[in-house]
């Protein structure tokens, strides 16, 4: 019984440890997925070796189109959305 309490915590620690790690990967996963088809290469390459998280990424690509598109831009909708 003492074993398996003590199974019980390790295993909770882990996964305490571990959520952070799991959310930004999640995270990642989804901006790819909702960006994958407007990003160029170079855009991809740079997200793979991004230290910051996802979101600031979309931002990062939101504020760039604006910047070449004008605020509010029909085209910057994808960037907008994956920062959301």
């Amino acid at each position: 019984m003492k074993r398996a309490v003590i199974g019980c915590v390790v295993l909770l620690i882990l996964a305490v440890l571990a959520w952070p790690f799991v959310k930004e990967a999640y995270a990642r996963h989804q901006v790819m997925q909702k960006l994958g088809p407007v990003m160029t290469e170079q855009d991809k390459l740079a997200f793979q070796s991004w230290q910051g998280d996802a979101v600031s990424f979309a931002r990062s690509l939101e504020a760039r189109c604006e910047i070449q598109n004008g605020k509010g831009s029909a085209a910057c909708d994808p960037y907008r959305i994956a920062a959301e």
